[in-house]
């Protein structure tokens, strides 16, 4: 069994592009299920409840390669009594990085049946509780470059407003 808390962190484009073998991390959420069935997924699937919601841990293996030519395809989860879901990657390797979603699991490319520890509290501290948005940094070219989208501060009317008349 292998702790995911254990395994080295990705954290930049070179260490992705070394790595044999990538493990990729996520949370599926199943909060629009009925409670029967979310209480089968927990069960049987390895769910675990946060907050009055159901959320499955996503575990990806794979090569470097294989994770960038699956960008954009849906990963569908289909469980019992008909309930489905679908997981995207969209391929942003810089929101993974943030996200802390990319492992290195190199030392075990060679090994079948590869399992891992439940670690609910990990899961939940690194991928729900600890979640922050990522913010695209666009690094300043030069301070003479205008912006893209002027400002339109006070060029648009209020909505819902009428102008006063004299």
């Amino acid at each position: 069994m292998i702790r995911i808390s254990t395994l080295p962190l990705i954290e930049n484009t070179s260490q992705f592009n070394a790595a044999k073998l990538i493990l990729l991390v996520d949370v599926l959420l199943v909060g629009d299920a009925p409670r029967s069935m979310r209480e089968h997924i927990k069960n049987n699937y390895g769910g675990f409840i946060y907050d009055k919601k159901t959320y499955i841990p996503i575990t990806l293996t794979g090569t470097p390669e294989s994770l960038l030519n699956n960008v954009g395809k849906p990963i569908h989860f289909k469980f019992d009594h008909g309930f489905e879901n679908h997981y995207h990657f969209d391929g942003d390797l810089n929101a993974a990085f943030w996200h802390k979603k990319l492992y290195d699991m190199s030392a075990f490319a060679g090994e079948q049946g590869i399992s891992f520890e439940r670690e609910e509290s990990f899961i939940i501290n690194r991928y729900i509780t600890g979640h922050r948005d990522y913010i695209e940094s666009h690094p300043i070219t030069s301070l003479l470059t205008l912006p893209k989208q002027p400002a339109s501060i006070g060029t648009k009317p209020m909505l819902g407003l009428k102008p006063v008349r004299k």
